[in-house]
């Protein structure tokens, strides 16, 4: 009935993506890991037709980071019983759901500079698009006096065809077909990952 359609809530779903690095990136480095993650994502919601509006990121540090006497913060055990720094943990909520590329990596960028010891060297990053939901579902935000929703919307609609069309260059020639900036700088592993199998070299 409409009246169960209308209190039918669907079940909060999630999409993410996690990484060991291949060695200890600095804080620097592993930002451009982070935004190649928040990319993905972006692509990934876009493709299936969802949005998020909240993003979550956790920041595994090294064990080296305690060799010497530099670091003086809280201290946790891995999985193998060493001691490491303890992880940095953190949220950023959108106000309104999206799968914009745009709006993502910004989202995420500064939740990363929030959190982030830039002494520290990091080994492990996994990032989560959280309360995620189908776009039909999308809740809009309140019409402003101060907002040109004309020229918000064109700009939207601008930034969704240049996705459409990046991924359907990717079906058709492949992931690496199309690679933003981001992909060629120092530290990057996007092109390397889509030459991958289950994380292993094809």
């Amino acid at each position: 009935t409409i009246a169960d359609i209308k209190v039918y809530k669907p079940e909060a779903k999630s999409i993410g993506s996690g990484q060991v690095l291949s060695s200890a990136y600095s804080s620097e480095k592993a930002k451009v890991v982070v935004l190649e993650m928040a990319e993905q994502i972006a692509f990934d919601l876009f493709e299936q037709k969802l949005v998020s509006k909240q993003f979550v990121l956790t920041i595994g540090y090294d064990r080296d980071n305690l060799q010497g006497q530099k670091y003086s913060g809280e201290v946790a055990t891995d999985r193998y019983g060493r001691k490491i720094p303890k992880h940095a943990h953190g949220t950023i909520n959108l106000d309104i759901p999206t799968s914009s590329l745009k709006e993502i990596t910004t989202a995420v960028s500064s939740l990363y500079d929030r959190i982030i010891d830039k002494e520290l060297l990091i080994r492990r990053l996994t990032l989560t698009a959280t309360k995620v939901m189908p776009k039909e579902g999308q809740v809009y935000q309140q019409l402003d006096l101060f907002t040109d929703y004309e020229a918000l919307k064109k700009e939207q609609e601008k930034e969704r065809r240049l996705q459409k069309s990046i991924l359907d260059i990717k079906k058709k020639y492949g992931k690496n077909a199309v690679l933003r900036g981001l992909s060629y700088e120092e530290g990057a592993t996007t092109r390397t990952r889509n030459g991958q199998i289950g994380g292993h070299k094809a």
